[in-house]
């Protein structure tokens, strides 16, 4: 995290946390669930991660999450007490980030974690921990969220976040709030169409942009190419001095900088924000700059994720400060007591 979004999470206020009560944030990444408690004005009390393991299923990950979380809140109240704050520091919200289009009923386009396509996050999470206030997210849009409220994107009225990891994705922040479509799908990038004879759409269980030009996709064929497993970051390493390397990585670089392009020339944004790994290679980011320079109207700001790694995990603290407030407000609404009852 960068010292200058570590200020504005910090501009809310400390103390009297225990006092306050806690949120929880959950991260459900492809290798590994990131936990995290805070206070209820984002500040971090704890943190503490687990492998994911999503082979197997939906329920023994929930599970193994529960307990872990449970651990985790134990251990921030034990430190609160240490540190002076009085009281059991009670549960006020639990957020929770994840791949794939969260649905009411279920957990689309995530094939990566069995089960999670019948998984009812939202009253999942409000059975696990006995709490009523609960967000649920994809996780690319929340870090786009977390952007856009502390980061890199504070303060931009059209920004556009791109996620360049093992899988690719992007999120369109317009004055601050992520722009999530009809269906919560806005920035699938990695389903746009190459145009290429035979390829996979959504519809026959492809993605083929991020089949081509993704991390995964870049290690996996640069893995066939040399006949042994490769990293991406590896094969960014090799593309010095093995050119048949060098060459497939030009090739896909291309075919995702004109891509970044369209989606620059498409929403005008006055900063692009890049994260994820691939992020972090120059070269990359050369030729998506030098791609957008050329095609856009007007060329953006260019600027690295200010959460880095853990920019989904800070997201789904936003995402439970932002149901802890909108639940506050519904309880301040005339007749709210009313309703409830």
């Amino acid at each position: 995290m960068s010292e200058e979004a570590a200020g504005r999470m910090g501009a809310g206020g400390k103390g009297g946390a225990a006092a306050a009560g806690c949120l929880l944030a959950i991260d459900f990444g492809g290798t590994k669930i990131a936990m995290a408690t805070a206070t209820p004005s984002g500040e971090r009390l704890g943190e503490a991660e687990i492998p994911t393991l999503a082979a197997e299923g939906a329920a023994r990950v929930l599970a193994r999450t529960r307990e872990a979380s449970l651990a985790l809140l134990a251990r921030t109240r034990r430190d609160q007490r240490g540190a002076g704050d009085a009281g059991a520091l009670p549960l006020l919200a639990v957020a929770a980030v994840t791949p794939g289009i969260v649905q009411p009923d279920g957990i689309r386009f995530a094939p990566n974690n069995p089960g999670w396509e019948t998984l009812a996050l939202e009253p999942a999470l409000r059975r696990m921990f006995e709490v009523r206030v609960v967000g649920v997210a994809t996780d690319v849009k929340a870090a786009a969220l977390a952007e856009a409220r502390f980061g890199a994107l504070a303060g931009v009225g059209t920004g556009l976040y791109v996620n360049l990891g093992t899988g690719l994705a992007a999120a369109a922040v317009i004055d601050g709030r992520v722009l999530r479509g009809a269906h919560g799908a806005a920035g699938e990038i990695g389903y746009q169409l190459l145009g290429a004879a035979g390829e996979r759409a959504c519809a026959e269980g492809g993605a083929p942009l991020e089949e081509h030009a993704g991390g995964g996709a870049l290690a996996a064929r640069v893995s066939a190419l040399l006949g042994r497993e490769t990293s991406a970051r590896e094969a960014f390493a090799l593309a010095a001095t093995q050119p048949a390397v060098a060459a497939l990585l030009d090739e896909a670089l291309d075919t995702l900088a004109r891509h970044v392009a369209n989606l620059a020339l498409m929403i005008d944004p006055e900063r692009i924000v890049l994260g994820g790994g691939m992020a972090r290679v120059p070269a990359l980011v050369e030729r998506l700059r030098a791609a957008v320079a050329r095609a856009a109207l007007f060329e953006p700001q260019w600027q690295r994720a200010a959460f880095g790694h853990g920019a989904a995990l800070q997201g789904a603290i936003v995402v439970a400060l932002d149901a802890l407030r909108e639940s506050a407000q519904e309880a301040a609404q005339p007749g709210a007591a009313i309703v409830a009852a």
